[in-house]
């Protein structure tokens, strides 16, 4: 079990473009035994990174999750080099892991891009936040969160413990603080069904959910920020919707996430500072939802986003009935 971040997305060499991860995948935000798919995203651009020269910065990882992953199996990274030019490389990484039966499966494919770092910018721009989040000084990091509202009788001592079993993972490598503005931060990621936001009422579609967060520990390498942030990145977008329809994983009879797109701005991210993530789900239907995570630095330029699809299937009657 990995206790750091750069544990979690390290990767050794087995030749030129084959490598394992070195620790096995954590699970998070799901009852049964399958990887977090951000330990996934993490590790595939670490060993993509690792086949570049060190002046390309990652500007982009996109690819598609074909099936789930075990906690019990290291995963392998086969990477083809497609693209290099005095400006840009292109890596397409294939991730597989040896299942039970000996046999291995692949579990996702991404083609991570990178460029050599520009010089000048004709134009530099962002969009801000939807919402006015408070400060990360003023937000309370998960634990005090999750300890004020069992001490207001809002969540009972057992539902916090299920929460805190979810989504330990994200806590052994993160600080995290909720922004009392959003909606997850208040519903424990819509786990407290019954507990009111300060955006009930609103259009799903107008919800917002933000945090603030850094890496509790230091990073080796500046491409290892980019693994970890991807790593971050792909959490809570595939449960979203759920979560700002004060609805939980036992609601659905499927979700997970199908694909992603991984976007990066900034060429000197720092994982270890303060950084503040929105979220918020734009469409669903024909069984898939499409939701979006935005970042922004502390002193507000944005630095990178996530966008997924995710499969959200409603929940079988028989089932729904023997719960």
């Amino acid at each position: 079990m990995a206790s750091t971040l750069q544990q979690q997305i390290s990767v050794e060499k087995l030749s030129s473009d084959l490598f394992t991860s070195c620790f096995n995948p954590g699970r998070m935000g799901n009852t049964k035994n399958i990887a977090y798919g951000g330990c996934a995203v993490g590790v595939g651009i670490e060993a993509a990174s690792q086949t570049v020269s060190p002046n390309y910065v990652l500007y982009s990882a996109m690819g598609n999750y074909l099936g789930p992953a075990i906690t019990e199996r290291k995963l392998m990274c086969s990477i083809r080099r497609v693209r290099d030019t005095r400006t840009f490389a292109t890596r397409v990484v294939e991730i597989g892991q040896e299942q039970h039966d000996g046999v291995t499966r692949l579990c996702m494919i991404m083609v991570v891009d990178f460029q050599v770092k520009e010089k000048d910018s004709l134009l530099v721009y962002s969009a801000t936040p939807q919402t006015r989040y408070s400060p990360v000084e003023k937000c309370l990091d998960t634990s005090e969160t999750i300890r004020g509202m069992v001490s207001k009788g809002e969540v009972t001592e057992e539902l916090a413990e299920v929460f805190r079993v979810q989504f330990d993972l994200l806590g052994r490598f993160f600080e995290c603080r909720g922004t009392p503005e959003g909606v997850i931060s208040n519903n424990l990621n819509g786990l407290a069904k019954g507990t009111k936001t300060p955006q009930d009422g609103m259009d799903l579609t107008s919800k917002t959910s933000a945090d603030w967060f850094r890496c509790s520990h230091p990073l080796e390498m500046r491409c290892s920020h980019y693994a970890g942030l991807g790593f971050i990145m792909d959490g809570a977008l595939s449960f979203l919707p759920l979560a700002h329809n004060a609805m939980f994983l036992d609601d659905a009879g499927a979700c997970s996430s199908l694909e992603f797109a991984f976007r990066l701005f900034d060429t000197d991210l720092d994982l270890t500072r303060w950084h503040l993530r929105e979220m918020k789900t734009v469409t669903g239907g024909n069984g898939r939802t499409y939701s979006e995570s935005r970042l922004w630095d502390s002193e507000g330029n944005m630095v990178a986003n996530m966008t997924q699809q995710s499969i959200l299937r409603p929940l079988n009657h028989k089932r729904k009935a023997a719960l």
